[in-house]
């Protein structure tokens, strides 16, 4: 009977010490999944974090860009704008006494969105004025490149109305082909 005293015994302890360690693996393990569900978790959290606060700065530098923006596309020529573009070269050379009239436009597409705009314009006035109204083409907000112009002495093909500036006034006339850089959709 002694041994087999001794063997529960040593069961017992034994039990007492394997048990435990049993438990003790299992909550170890445990402890070490919820672990690395959370740093996952805390991982996504800091990614939504940061993608919000970058969504907050660019919505912020959209807002304050709002006027370089507005800005910059005075720079582009749109399809559905041509017509307030062909007035605003009409009326500057009005405004600065020769008579521009836009003969001819043509689109050259690069793209479905953007391309180039062709346009041919005639302009008469004096000397002056017709040179003063090709620096003023140069300095407008759109990229403009002057492709040919022919400068012609003489009032013909001069509108009457710079006919009427008297017998000694020199008349000029000038066909004018360009090209608008950025035309877009």
């Amino acid at each position: 009977m002694k041994i087999d005293s001794y063997k529960i015994i040593y069961l017992k302890m034994a039990l007492f010490v394997v048990v435990p360690l049993l438990l003790y693996g299992m909550v170890f393990r445990t402890l070490l999944n919820a672990r690395g569900e959370a740093e996952k978790i805390q991982t996504a959290n800091a990614f939504e974090e940061d993608t919000h606060s970058l969504r907050v700065a660019l919505k912020a530098a959209m807002d304050n860009s709002l006027e370089d923006r507005s800005k910059i596309e005075t720079h582009f020529v749109r399809k559905d704008d041509i017509v307030n573009f062909i007035n605003n070269l009409e009326k500057l050379g009005n405004d600065n006494g020769v008579v521009a009239n836009v003969s001819s436009l043509g689109e050259l597409w690069q793209d479905q969105n953007s391309g180039s705009l062709a346009i041919s314009l005639h302009v008469a006035g004096t000397f002056t004025d017709v040179y003063n109204y090709l620096l003023l083409l140069e300095e407008t907000p759109q990229k403009l490149t002057l492709d040919d112009i022919q400068l012609i002495a003489g009032d013909s093909g001069a509108p009457t109305t710079i006919k009427a500036l008297g017998p000694h006034t020199s008349i000029w006339t000038a066909d004018i082909r360009a090209t608008v850089v950025h035309y877009i959709k």
